[in-house]
């Protein structure tokens, strides 16, 4: 081969090289994704199997393709906490605040954690006997919130992980008014909550939730704004389980309100981490959201907030009702909340006024 044919070769080869290298770093032009996943570990000292199912759990969480968020609940006990970060630690940054008390909540991230706050619930229990169980052993329930954000996406985003009470409507609303009150102390950044919330589809607790939080169920919007008719995330098919009806407990919500000028979006939603059949991971499936960035801001009408404004009252006195049937006085306190919310939106002025007029 002459020495001209040998540099043309080369000059076409090195040519080829760039045309793949600038393919390759080339920017991809649709919105940033990522990925949340949520489950309830069912890890209480009287559960069954947990290492067994552990191990199991752990393995789908290695696998591909990862979700770049994981909140955990009902991982209490140290055995338990011990296992999850020694199989996942290589894979995720872990969050464990459950080390430090009985509230049995893990939040694991792809990505650095830039910040974290954990709050307990001012009411946890009720009275009942379940309860004064609890009160002996020191578990309570509670939220955990973490900042983080993600390579090239420009924004940081809050994710907080709960669990709220198992049997009564009444606490469960304390412990959403509670991330209320808390929410409107740090409205920045967007933000995403999960979580076992024990309240169905059709409860004053999930409405509650979106209403006041100005928050989409992330599910509910992957599947174009409407539940299948047989879904369920604690189902009677369930050996693991305890109710003989099916429910829906388990839930990611997101809200738009931030600073930022993009706008979240859920893609695609699935329940996931079943099992098998004879071997479930736990009594409850798990719930897995991939959400993506969007550039621009939403926009709602105005129209539409003057609806949610209505059915925010309506869902607000239906709340104060049920407080006002409990005697304990740490009840007092949440209605007469109630009633500062409902005449903020009344006379549409105040803090949470303003907050709920973000909604997008």
């Amino acid at each position: 081969m002459t020495l001209s044919r040998m540099l043309a070769v080369g000059l076409l080869l090195l040519g080829a090289q760039s045309a793949q290298a600038e393919m390759y770093f080339s920017a991809d032009p649709s919105p940033p994704k990522f990925c949340l996943q949520n489950f309830n570990a069912y890890g209480p000292i009287y559960a069954s199997k947990v290492a067994e199912r552990t191990e199991r759990m752990t393995g789908f969480l290695q696998g591909m393709p990862k979700c770049e968020v994981v909140h955990l609940q009902e991982v209490w006990n140290e055995g338990h906490i011990e296992q999850i970060e020694r199989n996942l630690k290589h894979q995720y940054a872990i969050s464990a605040p459950n080390k430090k008390a009985r509230i049995g909540l893990m939040s694991l991230f792809m990505t650095d954690i830039k910040g974290s706050h954990t709050e307990d619930f001012q009411v946890n229990n009720e009275g009942g006997v379940l309860d004064s169980v609890r009160v002996a052993f020191n578990v309570k329930k509670a939220y955990h919130v973490v900042r983080a954000g993600f390579f090239g996406i420009d924004e940081d985003f809050l994710f907080l992980n709960t669990h709220l009470h198992p049997t009564s409507s009444a606490v469960r609303l304390t412990q959403i008014l509670d991330i209320l009150r808390w929410r409107l102390a740090h409205q920045d950044e967007k933000l995403i909550l999960s979580g076992d919330f024990n309240a169905d589809l059709d409860s004053v607790e999930r409405k509650l939730l979106m209403l006041t939080l100005g928050a989409h169920d992330a599910m509910e919007d992957s599947f174009g704004g409407a539940y299948p008719e047989s879904f369920c995330t604690y189902c009677t098919g369930n050996p693991l389980g305890w109710m003989l009806s099916d429910h829906t407990f388990d839930y990611i919500f997101f809200s738009n309100v931030g600073s930022s000028g993009t706008t979240l979006k859920a893609l695609e939603g699935e329940v996931n981490m079943r099992g098998t059949p004879r071997k479930p991971w736990s009594d409850h499936f798990g719930v897995r959201v991939k959400f993506s960035v969007e550039p621009t801001t939403s926009v709602v009408e105005v129209g539409a907030i003057e609806a949610r404004r209505t059915e925010t009252l309506e869902t607000l006195a239906v709340a104060a009702y049920i407080l006002q049937q409990e005697d304990a006085k740490e009840f007092e306190g949440y209605a007469r909340f109630i009633n500062e919310l409902s005449g903020q939106l009344k006379n549409r002025q105040g803090a949470f006024n303003t907050y709920f007029e973000k909604y997008r």
